[in-house]
């Protein structure tokens, strides 16, 4: 598949890596300085190219939305309408900062909205898919979880069933196992599902802000459960 990646950072550099080792062709776009991603586009060979936002998004069927949530705005206005009828799985999380450069989420905006719904509203021509967003790019590889009893899920939600098949494909391309969440406006929960995650990392992970070694997964109880007479 022909997927284009807006923006490469941490986390859109991992998926490329997984991708490209899948066999996907890739365009790489970079939100800051380009030359940044030139170990990656060395590393990735003839898997994939450097272009501009306009460039990935008019290149790829799927095209991967991981950008800074305060930069959302400029990037959708730098692709135009070259999203129109592509498969846009986005990454990201309502997270504001401040002067200092401290991040918060922005409640305000998670009462009503989710970045997905807003996404979908700026590019109503997309085809919006929620995914990857409750991930640190450090624990976005299957080697990070290689001594764990089991691998995270990631979560996707989507109103576009076909669209939600390819994010399937390329989350298990990823290596890990897709969860679907239901349609788009489920992602505001899943965004709220971010918000506790940061809470258990401060307080079960001794400050661990970052969620640098947390994932979430869907447990089925095998070999079933275990029922008994009800006790009134």
């Amino acid at each position: 598949m022909k997927i284009g990646i807006l923006n490469t950072g941490n986390l859109g550099s991992r998926l490329a890596r997984a991708w490209g080792a899948a066999n996907h062709q890739l365009v790489l776009a970079k939100d800051g300085e380009d030359r940044k991603i030139a170990p990656l586009l060395a590393e990735l060979g003839e898997r994939a190219r450097h272009g501009s936002f306009e460039q990935a998004a008019q290149f790829g069927e799927a095209v991967l939305f991981s950008v800074y949530w305060p930069r959302a705005d400029a990037v959708i206005d730098a692709v135009g309408s070259a999203l129109d009828g592509k498969i846009v799985i986005e990454t990201m999380n309502p997270l504001g900062v401040t002067n200092e450069f401290v991040h918060f989420h922005d409640h305000a905006f998670m009462r009503d909205n989710s970045t997905a719904e807003y996404l979908q509203n700026r590019l109503p021509r997309a085809r919006v898919v929620k995914a990857f967003s409750l991930l640190a790019a450090p624990v976005l590889e299957g080697a990070a979880w290689s001594a764990s009893a089991s691998k995270p899920n990631v979560f996707y939600a989507t109103d576009d069933q076909e669209a939600g098949h390819v994010a399937r494909r390329l989350i298990k391309d990823a290596g890990f196992t897709p969860i679907n969440a239901g349609p788009l406006n489920v992602a505001r929960q899943l965004e709220q599902l971010g918000v506790l995650l940061h809470h258990i990392a401060e307080h079960e992970y001794n400050g661990d802000t970052d969620l640098i070694r947390l994932g979430v997964s869907i447990v089925e109880a095998l070999p079933g459960p275990i029922v008994r007479e009800r006790i009134s």
